[in-house]
Formats: structure tokens, sequence, C-alpha cells
């Protein structure tokens, strides 16, 4: 059996497991419709601060929060097909672009 990476994010959130922080975010997408936008507040900083963590480990000319966050939405996925969706995030400068999850969550274990 694998060891249990703990996950913490700048906003104070936590899960003992790696694991139980993906069923964490899953459950959060699964609470909004396709195209319709992130307005709890818990999980706006929850997806804050999971980005501004994932951001660390990016080259800038690829951060996904750019120039700054405006808001997030739950979007059709491009890159896959069939029926799934996954979260966007809007910038100020009225870009927007999708991320993993669970590539995010792979840079908060490390």
């Amino acid at each position: 059996m694998g060891r249990s990476i703990p996950i913490t994010l700048p906003n104070g959130r936590g899960w003992a497991k790696k694991g139980d922080a993906e069923v964490h975010f899953r459950k959060m997408l699964n609470r909004y419709a396709v195209w319709e936008r992130v307005v709890d507040i818990d999980d706006v900083s929850d997806l804050t601060a999971l980005l501004t963590v994932y951001d660390e480990n990016l080259l800038p000319a690829h951060s996904k929060t750019g120039v700054g966050i405006d808001y997030f939405e739950k979007r059709p996925d491009q890159e896959h097909t069939g029926n799934t969706a996954c979260f966007f995030v809007v910038r100020t400068d009225g870009t927007s672009t999708d991320f993993s999850v669970y590539k995010a969550l792979d840079s908060a274990a490390k």
C-alpha cells in the first residue's frame, strides 16, 4: 500500500491524504452545472489556493492564474472527447484556461 501524502493549501485547507483532496474537488466539480460560475466562497478560496500552489511549479509562460483570477467556471473539457467537464479559470484580462485538479494536487503534494 502506498504512503499517505498530506495536502495543505495556503488558505489553510488540508487533507491527511491526497486522495481525500481529490474527492473534495471532484465533489465540488459535481455540484456545478456546465457553464455555471463557481460562487461558493469556500470553493473559490480552495480553487484559488490550489492554483497558487500549481503556479509555483509552472514556468511563468504557463501560469494558470496569469494576470489575475476573475472567476472560476465549469465548462466542457475540450481536450478529452465525451461527456466530461472541468474547471476553467477566467482571468481579469478576459482570457481563460482549463486546469487539471489532479496535476495541481500533484504539485501541492511536492
